[in-house]
């Protein structure tokens, strides 16, 4: 898919459901769909430029070249987050944690963007 709004469609409809499972204590849904709105934001981004990925190291090394650190490290704190919530989903202060470094990247490709992810 090379298409910025195919991409920022998946990923608004993703943000969407990781803030219901956030809601509703679903914290290992919340470490999956989390890492999926981050790798929709990237490609809608890498989408803009015709940009297309083979593989998830393509994509983390477009990310590190292409983004500010504070937003790199925002981002690997979701995709760390990714297996321990998988495995371990009853912690509601990661999947808090798991939220807050999402908005942080939200915001970013907000501004990036010139248009909300958010609905």
């Amino acid at each position: 898919m090379g298409d910025y709004k195919k991409h920022l469609r998946i990923a608004q409809e993703k943000l969407k459901a990781v803030r219901n499972a956030f809601v509703n204590d679903q914290h290992t849904v919340v470490g999956d769909l989390a890492t999926k709105v981050i790798e929709q934001l990237i490609e809608a981004d890498a989408a803009r430029e015709n940009i297309h990925f083979g593989t998830h190291l393509d994509r983390h090394r477009f990310s590190a070249a292409r983004y500010p650190e504070e937003i790199n490290v925002a981002m690997k704190k979701v995709w760390f987050a990714y297996g321990d919530l998988g495995y371990d989903g009853v912690n509601g202060e990661r999947a808090k944690r798991v939220i807050k470094s999402l908005d942080n990247v939200v915001k970013f490709f907000e501004n990036s963007f010139g248009e909300q992810v958010e609905e």
